[in-house]
């Protein structure tokens, strides 16, 4: 996933792999606020996954299942503060431009 900044609306597009067997990118259009309300709301559910987790039995089924979304909350906030941290995605870039030269 990557941000795109374009300085026409100030918005982002976060790429992602589409479901369909062709392999196409889908880009969804979402701004820098919508990122940090997506963030707000992980950062609520962690907190509220960790309490709850606190006040169930040690060594239960609910505990390890609420470990495990809890792993799966800091990681996906990780993820969305690197998105956010990083450069945006230069929109003039030509997706024609080749790093390297074709084979012969």
């Amino acid at each position: 996933m990557r941000l795109a900044d374009t300085a026409v609306a100030h918005s982002c597009a976060v790429s992602s792999a589409s479901a369909s067997a062709s392999g196409a990118e889908q880009l969804t259009s979402v701004t820098r606020g919508e990122v940090r309300t997506m963030m707000l709301y992980l950062r609520k559910a962690r907190e509220r996954a960790i309490a709850i987790r606190d006040r169930s039995p040690g060594g239960s089924y609910l505990e390890s299942v609420l470990t495990r979304t809890i792993d799966g909350i800091s990681l996906e906030l990780s993820q969305l503060d690197y998105l956010l941290t990083s450069q945006p995605v230069d929109p003039s870039r030509n997706s024609s431009t080749r790093r390297m030269r074709p084979a012969i």
